[in-house]
């Protein structure tokens, strides 16, 4: 997700116009989606409230922000801090990742850790076999937001970061969306894979399941009024989750997700770097057991890898309290000693 959020403000318009639009909107919208954004700041926060499953009592953030500089057919250079916190919980995990466009960086706990050249490279020859326009747009991934907006309609001006805009509220068209999503999810398990970190795809009727479980699904587009280009979009999914479905995801008997993404200094001079150390990934996914612990510390699902249980008389705390513990851990244990790194696995809930 947070790699996508600035390519899909610039993505490409390959669609109509989403059938009962309002023909000045649409038209704006076509437009504005079809301008590739050549840099910006990237200001990205995602808020999700669920309800029915243990540990996520507190409504999960996920802000990432930093600088994003357009590739033509390759990764995009951007250098993205991440913060997870528990609304109320008062701590938060610190992450983050970098891409120069030929190479890959997740930031955790005070180091960099990169991922294989080849795979990066990989990667990029498959983005620069892509048909299409050298754009270098989200929609070379298959991923087209403009037909994510229906019955779209322009409610007036709004200033967004010192830029007017023209607001375009629509309805967002819940299954377009996930199909697109759950296409990419495809073509990329193969490469997730790798990493053990495989997405499993949806079957079409869930897909059509999903959707209808939405209520009320909103789309808001602010587009720049002098140069047409997309300054911010934001949506809102509320979902109640039919009682046949909720043992399958964990008993969560409904869920609601907020996400906003802005640009701000649109054609600045961003400037993004490689760091100057970096260890291997496959230190932080040993490290970590697998990424699946991540999941587990948030109370968010099982994971195939057993870590040891903490003493009886260890008060680290859960959730986010006990990550907080572990992060903090693996920052200062030398990555070579083993047995302080198994003692950091201790920490985990």
């Amino acid at each position: 997700m947070l790699l996508a959020a600035p390519l899909t403000l610039g993505a490409c318009s390959g669609g109509g116009d989403g059938g009962g639009n309002d023909e000045d909107a649409a038209a704006l919208l076509d437009k504005a989606f079809g301008k590739p954004v050549g840099s910006a700041d990237v200001d990205v926060d995602v808020q999700l409230d669920i309800e029915g499953r243990p540990g996520f009592e507190d409504p999960l953030r996920v802000r990432a922000t930093g600088p994003y500089v357009r590739s033509v057919r390759s990764l995009p250079k951007l250098d993205l801090d991440v913060s997870i916190e528990a609304q109320g919980a008062g701590q938060a995990i610190q992450a983050g990742v970098l891409s120069t466009g030929d190479r890959l960086f997740v930031k955790f706990g005070g180091a960099f850790y990169e991922q294989p050249p080849e795979q990066v490279a990989r990667t990029n020859r498959e983005l620069e076999r892509e048909d299409g326009d050298d754009n270098g747009t989200f929609a070379d991934l298959g991923l087209d937001a403009r037909k994510w907006v229906v019955d779209a309609r322009v409610e007036g001006e709004e200033e967004i970061g010192g830029v007017t805009t023209e607001h375009v509220k629509g309805t967002l068209d819940v299954e377009a969306a996930m199909t697109d999503v759950n296409d990419l999810a495809k073509r990329s398990s193969g490469t997730l894979s790798d990493a053990g970190q495989a997405a499993r795809p949806l079957g079409e009727r869930e897909i059509e399941r999903l959707a209808k479980s939405v209520d009320s699904p909103s789309f808001d587009v602010y587009v720049g009024k002098d140069d047409g280009i997309v300054r911010r979009i934001s949506l809102r999914i509320d979902v109640e989750v039919p009682e046949r479905d909720r043992k399958r995801v964990g008993g969560v008997t409904s869920a609601s997700v907020r996400l906003s993404a802005q640009l701000a200094d649109v054609g600045g001079e961003q400037q993004v770097e490689a760091p100057r150390s970096s260890r291997p990934l496959s230190d932080l996914t040993t490290q970590l057991g697998n990424l699946g612990n991540l999941a587990d510390s948030l109370g968010g699902g099982s994971s195939t890898t057993t870590t040891p249980a903490p003493d009886a008389g260890d008060d680290s705390g859960s959730g986010l309290d006990g990550f907080e513990s572990y992060s903090a851990c693996l920052d200062a244990a030398d990555p070579n000693d083993s047995s302080a790194i198994a003692d950091c696995r201790a920490l985990l809930p």
